[in-house]
């Protein structure tokens, strides 16, 4: 698409510049008007028409840049910009991301997408997405075609990512992986820090439904992300795994809301 670009723009610059030293130097002197002359309307009108369609071609490649022969990794969203273009009104974001392979290789990198207005505040510091990579480290979201992770191998990779840089805990890791998965309905919520924060620490009131078809009632401090508090809001119901031995240990499951977001993006190109 690049290279396209630069031919067109070449072309597109010769044909001004040529129509207009040919009309300055060899043109008619008995031509009455400069701007009726036929020569000037073809090569500078066809001129702009190709420096036009390619500024077209070189706006388009931006928003659909490719990994060839990518492989398919998770990648941790460290900071998110506008870069203040636009695609059929969908804002251009900067995302610095960290980039984890199926290795358990890790680094960092930065991509852009055009993601729908709308969904921007379902992306923040610390959520995962879909990425591929290649051996020179270049970074892209997926698209069809590429390899891409299950949601099983990203939230492993997610899990062991965030429990070796602190973001998780590795008890709450242990009860998800050999926990009972059952229902609690939310009877209350108190955040203790802004809940327009990245992150909000919420004291959650909580009836867990046990494996005997009773109920137990769960008092218990978790960490949520701003974009998934509307989940744990009082009277909601949410998935938890808890430990057969001890209810209260138990760890609450989030919709990926991330993934959503960046499937709905991904199909819309």
């Amino acid at each position: 698409m690049k290279n396209i670009s630069r031919i067109l723009w070449s072309l597109g610059f010769i044909m001004i510049f040529g129509t207009i030293m040919y009309l300055i130097f060899f043109r008619d002197t008995t031509s009455v008007d400069f701007f009726d002359n036929s020569i000037f309307r073809i090569g500078i009108y066809g001129g702009i028409g190709l420096l036009v369609i390619s500024s077209i071609l070189s706006f388009v490649g931006i928003g659909s840049s490719r990994v060839k022969n990518g492989e398919a990794a998770l990648g941790i969203i460290r900071s998110l910009t506008q870069t203040g273009t636009y695609l059929n009104q969908q804002p251009q974001v900067e995302m610095q991301v960290e980039v984890i392979k199926k290795s358990g290789e890790s680094f960092q990198s930065s991509l852009k997408a055009f993601i729908p207005l709308t969904q921007l505040s379902a992306l923040g510091i610390g959520t995962p997405i879909p990425v591929v990579t290649n051996e020179q480290r270049k970074v892209a979201l997926p698209k069809a075609g590429d390899q891409a992770l299950t949601q099983e191998e990203m939230q492993e990779l997610f899990e062991e990512f965030a429990v070796k840089t602190g973001m998780m805990d590795a008890e709450a890791l242990k009860i998800s992986k050999g926990g009972i998965t059952s229902y609690a309905t939310v009877i209350g919520m108190r955040p203790e820090n802004n809940m327009s924060d990245a992150k909000v620490n919420v004291w959650l009131d909580l009836e867990v439904a046990l494996k005997d078809h009773t109920t137990q009632p769960v008092s218990t401090k978790k960490t949520v992300l701003q974009e998934a508090l509307d989940q744990v809001q009082p009277g909601k119901v949410i998935e938890v795994i808890y430990l057969e031995h001890d209810p209260e240990k138990l760890v609450i499951k989030t919709k990926n809301v991330a993934g959503t977001v960046f499937n709905t993006a991904l199909n819309d190109k």
